[in-house]
């Protein structure tokens, strides 16, 4: 939390308190590790609000989901879709976040358009070198 490039926002609607989104900012793009809106939130517009406003900064907004592959994965998908997100074609592995384990194949998403090769490098290089730098 004290690296320059992250941010750790909370979600408020008025006093009440809604969730959080963890992100990485670079010169290019901000990188969303975390949504999260409370369970008793969601549906009501908040994550899409959230995602909005991020994208009001005026760069490509990129993100990871799971491969959608059972319930929860497809619908984490559609809301990303819904929100404006597109799915890159790339194959993407997460590096790990402990030494002695395997990366993890996720899907990058990318708001408002796919990522350009260049601009896939630049945000795999990112999190390699600076988010996952500890």
């Amino acid at each position: 939390m004290r690296r320059p490039e992250y941010r750790f926002d909370r979600l408020y609607d008025g006093p009440e308190f809604i969730g959080l989104v963890l992100n990485w900012e670079s010169e290019l793009f901000i990188y969303v590790e975390h949504l999260c809106i409370l369970p008793a939130k969601r549906g009501l517009g908040y994550g899409q609000r959230a995602l909005r406003l991020l994208s009001e900064r005026g760069k490509q907004v990129i993100l990871e989901i799971d491969p959608p592959v059972d319930d929860i994965s497809i619908r984490r998908r559609k809301f990303y879709e819904h929100a404006g997100f597109r799915a890159n074609s790339y194959a993407h592995v997460h590096p790990p976040y402990h030494t002695g384990y395997d990366g993890h194949e996720l899907v990058v998403m990318s708001f408002p358009r796919e990522l350009t090769p260049e601009e896939y490098e630049s945000f795999f290089q990112f999190l390699c070198e600076t988010v996952m730098r500890e």
